[in-house]
């Protein structure tokens, strides 16, 4: 059974082995270049959560199994994916003709040519490496020197190699960061919901001249405005001032694996509030309330802009809300929710834009119904329900 099919069928049987194990069950039961082993491994990384990708980092890093370095490569190229670049891999074993790690590129823009180093204890040749750049400058469609370097690293002592980097003539090209970086900026992402974030995450991985520090500043206060942005209730409007002090609804974990088996596909967490299968063919939005017993509404949502645009802006997109329980989940599809999404109420942002709309259902007699129209109808959403 291939790993993405024991996913499937039984995670407990992927958690609970070692990277090494999963490896040796895989295909030939190593990872070689282009054979069915780095297929079904490469597979198994969209699917797991970003939580396993963090373990496994952990075992390359301590365990050191075999082909561990290998292993990482696939790791940090996943993570490059999930931080949306569009990623091609490179090889494990270098030759004449191709020997980098990975290439991301900004969709329609800059190239980073990225290798993955579990260890700096020994020479690294950056010529070597800023070679590889004119293998893939063709295919790109840009002069090699237009490409940088990523040289992602497992240790934590990097000072000599630091030192030969600025020492050589390819300082401004290059930048090092650690793995365990670069896993952070992963959960970063996935604790945010603005797509201004997820770009200045990936600026950040391209060589910058710090001399003026406004882009790193720039990062952090785009962090901090959509940390506030999710305590003005992202998940829960908040009807009055009384309601803020009760538990907020976190049941997203429960919803999960109805919602799996409702879409018949793994479902991976993209940002705070959104998650999409291991292709990205499928984006669903998960969004809980508890019962309120203030005003007209049962259950209260916020819609961000930023979230709107980007569920309208993909072919096959979805908003789940969970209504007081993970086993009341109404599933509408964004084809259907956006057109009503104007007339509900809003919350108005600081610069005089809407910072959410407020979506809230009532229960009925029939099932659910959503508010529109300012409240002023009840639209039966009943049949969104999902089956237990």
């Amino acid at each position: 059974m291939a790993l993405l099919d024991l996913w499937h069928s039984d995670r407990q049987q992927i958690t609970s082995k070692r990277i090494d194990q999963l490896i040796a069950f895989a295909g030939e039961g190593r990872l070689l270049d282009g054979n069915s082993t780095s297929d079904e491994f490469r597979m198994l990384l969209k699917a797991v959560s970003s939580e396993i990708i963090g373990q496994w980092v952990e075992s390359c890093l301590e365990d050191r199994f075999s082909d561990f370095g290998f292993v990482l490569q696939d790791i940090v190229n996943e993570m490059g994916r999930r931080l949306a670049f569009d990623v091609t891999h490179g090889v494990y074993r270098g030759h004449s003709n191709e020997g980098y790690d990975g290439i991301w590129r900004i969709p329609g823009g800059r190239a980073i040519l990225v290798e993955a180093k579990s260890s700096t204890s020994y020479s690294i040749n950056l010529t070597r490496i800023s070679e590889y750049r004119k293998q893939v400058a063709p295919q790109l469609r840009v002069r090699p020197d237009d490409i940088s370097i990523l040289i992602v690293v497992g240790t934590e002592d990097t000072s000599e190699f630091e030192a030969q980097v600025r020492g050589s003539r390819f300082a401004w090209d290059i930048r090092i960061l650690g793995v365990q970086a670069l896993y952070r900026l992963l959960k970063l992402k996935e604790a945010l919901d603005d797509p201004k974030v997820e770009r200045q995450i990936q600026e950040i991985l391209f060589p910058q001249e710090f001399t003026r520090l406004d882009r790193i500043i720039d990062l952090i206060f785009a962090t901090a405005e959509d940390a506030q942005g999710s305590d003005a209730n992202e998940e829960e409007v908040v009807v009055d001032d009384s309601a803020r002090e009760k538990a907020r609804a976190n049941f997203h974990g429960e919803i999960l694996p109805l919602l799996e088996r409702h879409f018949g596909q793994p479902l991976v967490q993209r940002s705070r509030s959104l998650w999409a299968s291991p292709d990205d063919a499928l984006l669903v939005s998960c969004r809980v309330s508890k019962h309120f017993d203030e005003g007209n509404a049962d259950f209260w949502f916020g819609l961000k802009r930023a979230s709107r645009e980007v569920l309208k802006a993909h072919d096959n997109a979805y908003c789940a809300f969970g209504l007081g329980a993970p086993d009341r989940v109404v599933v509408l599809p964004m084809s259907f929710l956006d057109p009503l999404v104007d007339g509900f109420h809003t919350t108005p942002a600081k610069d005089g834009g809407i910072l959410h709309w407020h979506v809230r259902f009532v229960n009925t007699d029939a099932g659910v119904a959503i508010l529109i129209d300012r409240d002023r109808k009840q639209l039966d959403v009943t049949k969104y329900l999902l089956k237990g």
